[in-house]
C-alpha cells in the first residue's frame, strides 16, 4: 500500500501547487481548482449563518478576510499532508530518527513533513537516502516559496481593495451621499453645460472600472470583501456608472448637449459598465441567480420623472419629449438592470441600499 499512499500525496501536492499557481499567478484567477470552489462555499455558509444572527452586515464583512486565511491553511494542510503521504511508507528504513526506534505511524509522517515545509531543518528525524534528501530539499523550497508568495499575495489583495474602496467612496461624495446618478450629473453640469472636464470625469470612471474588472480577475476574493457599508458594494458602483449614462443619452436634451450624448466618452463608460457587470456576474454568480430578478418598469419610470426634474431644477437642459425619454430610459435599463439586481442579492445587499431612496 505504500506505494498507493505515495500516488495519492503526489496528487494533493500537484493539485495544491496547481490551485496556487492559477489563483496567484495566472491573471484569470476564476480557473482555480480549489480556492474559487472554496469561496463559493464558504460565501454560502457565511449568507445562512446571517439568518440567525443580528448583526448580519458585520458577520458578512469577516467573509474576505476569512476567505484569505482559510485558503492558505489549507494550501498549507495539503502540501503537509500529501508530502507526508509520500514519506509515510519511507519511515524507519529510508528515513529514520537518528539513535532511536522510528515510530512509523502518519502522525510522526506528518511532523517530519511538517518541519521540512516550514525550513526548520532535518530535526530529529533525517533522510538516509539521495531520493528521500532531494524531496525533503524540495519541500522546503516550495514551504519557502509559497510563504514568500502568499505574503505578496496577501498584499496585493488589500492594495487591490484599497483603490477599490476610495473609488467608490470617491463617486459616493460626488453623488452627495445620495447614492444618485442624477445628483452626480447635475455636478458636472453645475453651470447648465458639459465642458471637456465632464469627458475627462467620464473616461476615468470607465478607466477605474476596468481597473477593477482586472483587479477581479487577478484576485477574486476581492469580490467577497463585503463591508458593511452599501457605498463600497460593486454593485453600487456599477448602478452609478450605468445610470450616469442612462440618464445622458435619455433625460439630456440632445440639441444642447449633443457633444456629451454622442461623445466617446460616454460610449466607452457604457462599455465598460456593460463588460464589467458581465463578467462580474459570470464571475460570482451561480446559474439559478438570473431567476425571478425583475422590477417594476414603472417604478423605472417613476425614477426618470424625478431624475428629470432633478436636472432641471439645477438649469440642466432635459428631452423635450419626456414620453420618449422615458420609453428609452426604460429599454436601456433592461439591458443591465436584471444582472446587477442579481449580483447585489448573492452578495446579500437590499435593493434599497444600492439605489437612491426614490427607487424604493
Amino acid at each position: 500500500m505504500g506505494w498507493l499512499s505515495q500516488v495519492v500525496g503526489t496528487g494533493l501536492v500537484v493539485l495544491t501547487l496547481a490551485d496556487i499557481y492559477m489563483t496567484v499567478l495566472y491573471p484569470r484567477g476564476e480557473r482555480g481548482i480549489i480556492s474559487v470552489a472554496l469561496a463559493r462555499r464558504l460565501w454560502q455558509v457565511f449568507r445562512f449563518s446571517t439568518r440567525f444572527v443580528r448583526k448580519r452586515d458585520r458577520i458578512l464583512s469577516y467573509m474576505g478576510p476569512t476567505l484569505l486565511v482559510a485558503t492558505i491553511a489549507i494550501w498549507v494542510l495539503l502540501l503537509v499532508v500529501g508530502f507526508a503521504l509520500i514519506y509515510w511508507s519511507a519511515l524507519g528504513t529510508e528515513i529514520r530518527m537518528e539513535g532511536k526506534e522510528t515510530p512509523t505511524d502518519f502522525a510522526t509522517a506528518i511532523y517530519y513533513s511538517g518541519y521540512s515545509l516550514v525550513t526548520l531543518g532535518t530535526g530529529d528525524i533525517t533522510p538516509q537516502t539521495r531520493t528521500y534528501r532531494l524531496l525533503m530539499i524540495l519541500e522546503s523550497i516550495l514551504g519557502f516559496s509559497v510563504f514568500t508568495v502568499t505574503l505578496t499575495f496577501l498584499q496585493s489583495v488589500y492594495n487591490q481593495l484599497m483603490q477599490r474602496n476610495i473609488f467608490a467612496l470617491s463617486l459616493h461624495h460626488r453623488t452627495g451621499r445620495t447614492a444618485d446618478a442624477a445628483v452626480m450629473l447635475a455636478r458636472m453640469g453645475s453651470s447648465g453645460s458639459f465642458d471637456s472636464s465632464t469627458h475627462q470625469d467620464l473616461t476615468n470612471i470607465a478607466q477605474n472600472l476596468l481597473n477593477l474588472l482586472e483587479s477581479n480577475h487577478s484576485y477574486p476574493a476581492l469580490g467577497y470583501f463585503r463591508l458593511q457599508e452599501s457605498y463600497y458594494a460593486l454593485a453600487q458602483v456599477i448602478f452609478l456608472a450605468m445610470d450616469t449614462v442612462t440618464l445622458i443619452k435619455s433625460a439630456l436634451d440632445e440639441d444642447s448637449y449633443h457633444s456629451l450624448v454622442a461623445s466617446a466618452a460616454v460610449e466607452g463608460l457604457e462599455e465598460s459598465g456593460m463588460q464589467f457587470l458581465a463578467e462580474l456576474s459570470e464571475l460570482f454568480l451561480p446559474n439559478h441567480a438570473m431567476r425571478k430578478r425583475t422590477q417594476s418598469e414603472q417604478m423605472w419610470r417613476s425614477r426618470y420623472d424625478k431624475a428629470i426634474a432633478y436636472l432641471a431644477a439645477q438649469g440642466i437642459a432635459t428631452t423635450p419629449d419626456l414620453e420618449a425619454g422615458a420609453d428609452l430610459y426604460v429599454a436601456l435599463r433592461r439591458h443591465w438592470n436584471p444582472k446587477l439586481m442579481a449580483l447585489a442579492s448573492y452578495l446579500e445587499y437590499e435593493w434599497s441600499a444600492i439605489a437612491p431612496p426614490d427607487f424604493r
